[in-house]
């Protein structure tokens, strides 16, 4: 069964050595692996070091380039609809979350056998604030959407392909990808949760997770609170 594995990239440049050496492993590790990352519209000098990184690769690793970024979820909707397997998977490239966790993602997809199951991360070592407002979001959605909700921008996250194609189509380009995703997978089929490290970001700029700024975080937070009520409109006409 091959995996596809997909991390979106915006102006990561000082992290991408780093993360090649540790997608290595994840190659290493599983032979039925292909690795996509995406250059999502990068201003710095990601485009060279991915150019210098592949020439070191085999046709495991390729990138996919979007000349403009469009958002969070453009850049991870744009490397899974380029993915051959009939896994697919995504995670960050910051290092915050160890791209290996795809293989314990693997591991409980298989075992579950169910071709609508969502498997993500739930991270267990944040701080107390950062775990404070994710579970805040994660209540506040569950409670607009009827459906409960937790660790929402946690990662990896793993699904079928046959997931993928029947939820895409009306899929958001920006950080509500995640929360999109999720509550397709709950109300059409099931999520499972496992527990994953999260570190410190060590190189780069943070984008709206942990470490951003307040007023990064703000304009995130009031970015989701409208999708949510978005989706609650669209669910009520449907009903």
């Amino acid at each position: 069964m091959l995996v596809s594995v997909v991390l979106p990239c915006y102006n990561e440049q000082d992290n991408l050595t780093a993360l090649f050496a540790r997608l290595d492993k994840l190659a290493e590790a599983n032979s039925n692996i292909e690795i996509i990352l995406v250059n999502n519209g990068s201003t710095d000098n990601s485009a060279a070091v991915f150019q210098k990184e592949l020439l070191k690769r085999n046709d495991k690793f390729r990138v996919v380039y979007v000349p403009v970024n469009k958002g969070y979820g453009y850049g991870i909707l744009e490397g899974l609809k380029s993915a051959n397997g009939e896994v697919l998977s995504y995670t960050h490239a910051d290092q915050q979350t160890d791209p290996l966790d795809v293989l314990k993602a693997l591991e409980i997809y298989k075992q579950g056998k169910n071709k609508m199951l969502l498997v993500k991360g739930f991270r267990k070592n944040r701080k107390t604030m950062e775990a404070f407002f994710s579970y805040g979001m994660g209540l506040l959605s569950s409670m607009a959407l009827g459906a409960r909700l937790s660790e929402i921008n946690a990662q990896p996250k793993l699904f079928s392909r046959e997931f993928f194609e029947a939820y895409n189509k009306d899929a958001p380009h920006d950080f509500s990808l995640d929360l999109y995703l999720l509550y397709c997978a709950k109300k059409h089929g099931k999520i499972i949760d496992f527990p994953v490290y999260f570190a410190k970001r060590v190189a780069g700029e943070a984008k709206g997770g942990s470490g951003s700024s307040s007023k990064v975080k703000w304009k995130l937070i009031k970015r989701t609170l409208n999708y949510i009520f978005e989706l609650r409109k669209k669910l009520k006409k449907s009903d």
